[in-house]
């Protein structure tokens, strides 16, 4: 029997939409894209959204085709302001030379509209496992321009463009010209997530700080953060110098502080989960308008809760709706940009016929990931069900997505 496909999503919500204190989202419209063709396996995992100068729609992240010919390419999606595709482009950094699973961590655009995208790799050559970080640019038209190794770590997670210079962070802070020849790297503890301001400072967050460093590289101000925070982290800028930064926490909530511009921890917030639920949390997203306000994001496999605050922290509203949001960012208009996951009905599904009306929507209501792959997709997985015996468990510390061994055979099914 055919089962669910896992399609990427892309949302569109306007803010003009929210007029009470808490309100239920409603999308202007809404996209599924799959790269599959034929009778191709394939998932999809568009994770980062990005509107040009021309209000195309850019999403990235990667494909992967499934079965005994796995490949995992990197993956661009453009669509105009009304979600019609433009084009599409995968990828494969290793050019087919050996095996490389390769997946966008971030996008960032330019005034031309060009993408500059980091990424991290599993690689497996002449029988060597190694991991890895990378580059590249694709311009407007879909055309890959260059790709740069960045280091031979997981470690490229965020990349920003500023006055004619690339951001990108991780394990270190590095700096380089739209040719991507490197002009900077300053070394610090493992950040997530890079701004800059006018100036062209910048600043950075992680699970344990949140820095601010000079154009040229010097620290300016270090803020030890409170425990429990996850690694996964999102920081914004305001234009008076002061920042907000947004965690997950081991406990399932969202922290939320806004920091001056001297360094210190001016307010913090606390916001549980739209629904709560035993799957993989969406990552904790922050973003400021051109007001100061800013926007959270928190989600998991069951819902999303969206908070607006000015900038003292004061709640303006708050929205929930369904799915999980991986990137979102905030228009011209207003209008907020989500890209994200969910899933939809193979209509290729050859025993839909037999079944009771809204079989698989009921069977997957309330379920998390994990189960749905198991349960619905027929797929090996492990399925967290229940509590926790051990109260200090983490999902976050003791369990990730899987990434299993290439070289070793895994068996579907019986």
């Amino acid at each position: 029997m055919k089962k669910p496909d896992l399609l990427a999503l892309l949302l569109v919500l306007s803010t003009f939409l929210l007029s009470a204190c808490k309100n239920e989202i409603t999308p202007e419209w809404e996209r599924f894209y799959s790269q599959a063709q034929a009778d191709e396996s394939r998932v999809e995992w568009l994770s980062n959204v990005a509107v040009d100068s021309y209000g195309d729609i850019i999403t990235a992240g990667s494909t992967v085709l499934t079965g005994g010919q796995r490949t995992q390419n990197v993956l661009f999606v453009k669509q105009d302001s009304n979600g019609s595709i433009i084009w599409t482009r995968e990828y494969d950094l290793a050019l087919g030379a050996y095996r490389s699973d390769d997946k966008i961590t971030d996008i960032v655009l330019d005034d031309e509209g060009n993408i500059y995208a980091v990424g991290v790799q599993y690689i497996v050559q002449n029988d060597q496992q190694r991991y890895g970080s990378f580059m590249l640019k694709v311009d407007r038209y879909g055309d890959v321009n260059w790709v740069r190794n960045l280091s031979d770590q997981e470690d490229a997670r965020d990349i920003e463009i500023h006055s004619d210079k690339l951001y990108v962070t991780g394990f270190a802070s590095q700096v380089f010209n739209l040719n991507g020849q490197r002009l900077l790297k300053v070394n610090h503890e493992k950040a997530w997530d890079i701004e800059i301001d006018a100036s062209g400072d910048f600043y950075v967050v992680g699970a344990k700080k949140a820095e601010k460093y000079a154009a040229s590289g010097q620290k300016r101000w270090s803020v030890a953060l409170q425990a429990g925070l996850n690694p996964q982290a999102s920081i914004a800028l305001r234009q008076d110098g002061s920042a907000v930064i947004a965690h997950n926490h081991d406990d399932r909530t969202t922290r939320v502080s806004g920091i001056s511009s001297n360094g210190q921890i001016q307010w913090n917030r606390k916001y549980n989960p739209a629904k709560q639920s035993y799957g993989f949390p969406g990552p904790a997203l922050v973003k400021t308008d051109w007001r100061g306000n800013s926007i959270i994001s928190l989600s998991n496999d069951r819902g999303r809760r969206l908070v607006k605050l000015d900038d003292l922290g004061k709640e303006l509203w708050q929205a929930t709706s369904t799915g999980i949001v991986h990137d979102f960012l905030i228009g011209d208009d207003d209008a907020i940009y989500a890209a994200g996951k969910y899933w939809a009905l193979n209509d290729k599904a050859e025993n839909i016929p037999n079944l009771t009306e809204g079989y698989y929507e009921q069977m997957l209501s309330g379920k998390n990931l994990d189960w749905i792959t198991c349960y619905a997709e027929g797929k090996y997985t492990f399925v967290q069900e229940g509590r926790a015996v051990w109260q200090e468990y983490s999902d976050s510390v003791m369990s990730d997505e899987i990434e299993y061994l290439p070289e070793y055979p895994i068996q579907i099914g019986l």
